[in-house]
């Protein structure tokens, strides 16, 4: 497809984007923050909604459940690691990208890696349980996983612009996914998805739902500001990563399929916030 567009001349219209990132860029149990993007919903141009001026060419790579940081386990889970980076620098050299997208962190502080981080403790507030993540050093091996990615594209190609999200913040913790056939094949073909905060948490943090709550808001908090920011900041960058900040934008249960994942509704609303931040970086003639 991008040699047929490049025959034509149309690329010198279209965007070239490379996706690399966890399941907010690629959970089937919805259109997911992603899938908005590529394919926006028929209404959006007359609700006002950014679109991409001639549509795009979008190289994806993104995979449910991915970690950012580099991980032992599952080696071939995690994205920010040595073997994927060259992997995914062979293609972005050979073809003429116009900005790569991430969605990578938010699996790296849940599941088994938050039980086994807050094991033996109870009795904890939101906040104490927070600096037991923090003291584990968790989030500066992700910013260097980060830093690493970002680092290598930069080098291979300085003005491409980088960008990422935040999550949002939780709302239904302890809330597993509702699986049946109204959503699709993956509905039926699944046993259960998450939950992957509260079993972790509800033995440990006192207080219930609202400190569990709080303390998702403290981990999305503090990945902004250990991990996204500071890469933002870093001067060797050269200002090539930058993040669209998501938080606070569903407030509605409403808006949120399961403990970590908005609905199709949700995820269309943030993709409007997400989408117009992308088309700012994208070179005048492509926007």
């Amino acid at each position: 497809m991008y040699m047929g567009l490049k025959a034509q001349h149309r690329l010198d219209r279209i965007p070239v984007i490379l996706c690399e990132g966890d399941s907010w860029f690629a959970t089937p149990l919805a259109m997911n923050l992603l899938d908005w993007i590529v394919s926006p919903a028929p209404a959006d141009a007359e609700n006002g909604v950014p679109l991409l001026g001639q549509g795009g060419l979008f190289f994806r790579v993104e995979r449910s459940g991915d970690q950012a940081a580099p991980q032992t386990a599952h080696p071939g889970r995690s994205m920010f690691t040595e073997d994927n980076v060259s992997d995914l620098l062979g293609w972005f050299r050979h073809y003429e990208f116009d900005m790569v997208l991430l969605s990578a962190g938010g699996n790296d502080f849940v599941d088994t890696w938050l039980h086994a981080a807050l094991a033996g403790k109870s009795n904890l507030s939101a906040k104490a349980a927070y600096d037991v993540v923090v003291q584990t050093g968790r989030f500066e091996e992700v910013r260097k996983a980060y830093a690493y990615f970002v680092g290598a594209f930069h080098a291979a190609r300085p003005n491409i612009p980088i960008l990422a999200h935040t999550y949002d913040y939780p709302i239904k913790i302890g809330v597993e996914a509702r699986l049946g056939l109204d959503i699709g094949a993956a509905g039926v073909l699944k046993k259960s998805i998450g939950p992957w905060i509260g079993p972790n948490v509800a033995n440990v943090i006192v207080g219930g739902l609202p400190a569990w709550q709080q303390f998702a808001r403290l981990l999305i908090d503090g990945f902004v500001e250990r991990v996204l920011e500071p890469v933002k900041q870093d001067a060797a960058l050269g200002g090539a990563f930058d993040y669209v900040d998501l938080r606070g934008s569903l407030t509605d249960p409403a808006s949120w399929h399961d403990e970590m994942h908005p609905t199709e509704a949700g995820f269309h609303r943030l993709a409007g916030i997400f989408r117009a931040r992308l088309i700012a970086k994208l070179p005048p003639a492509k926007r």
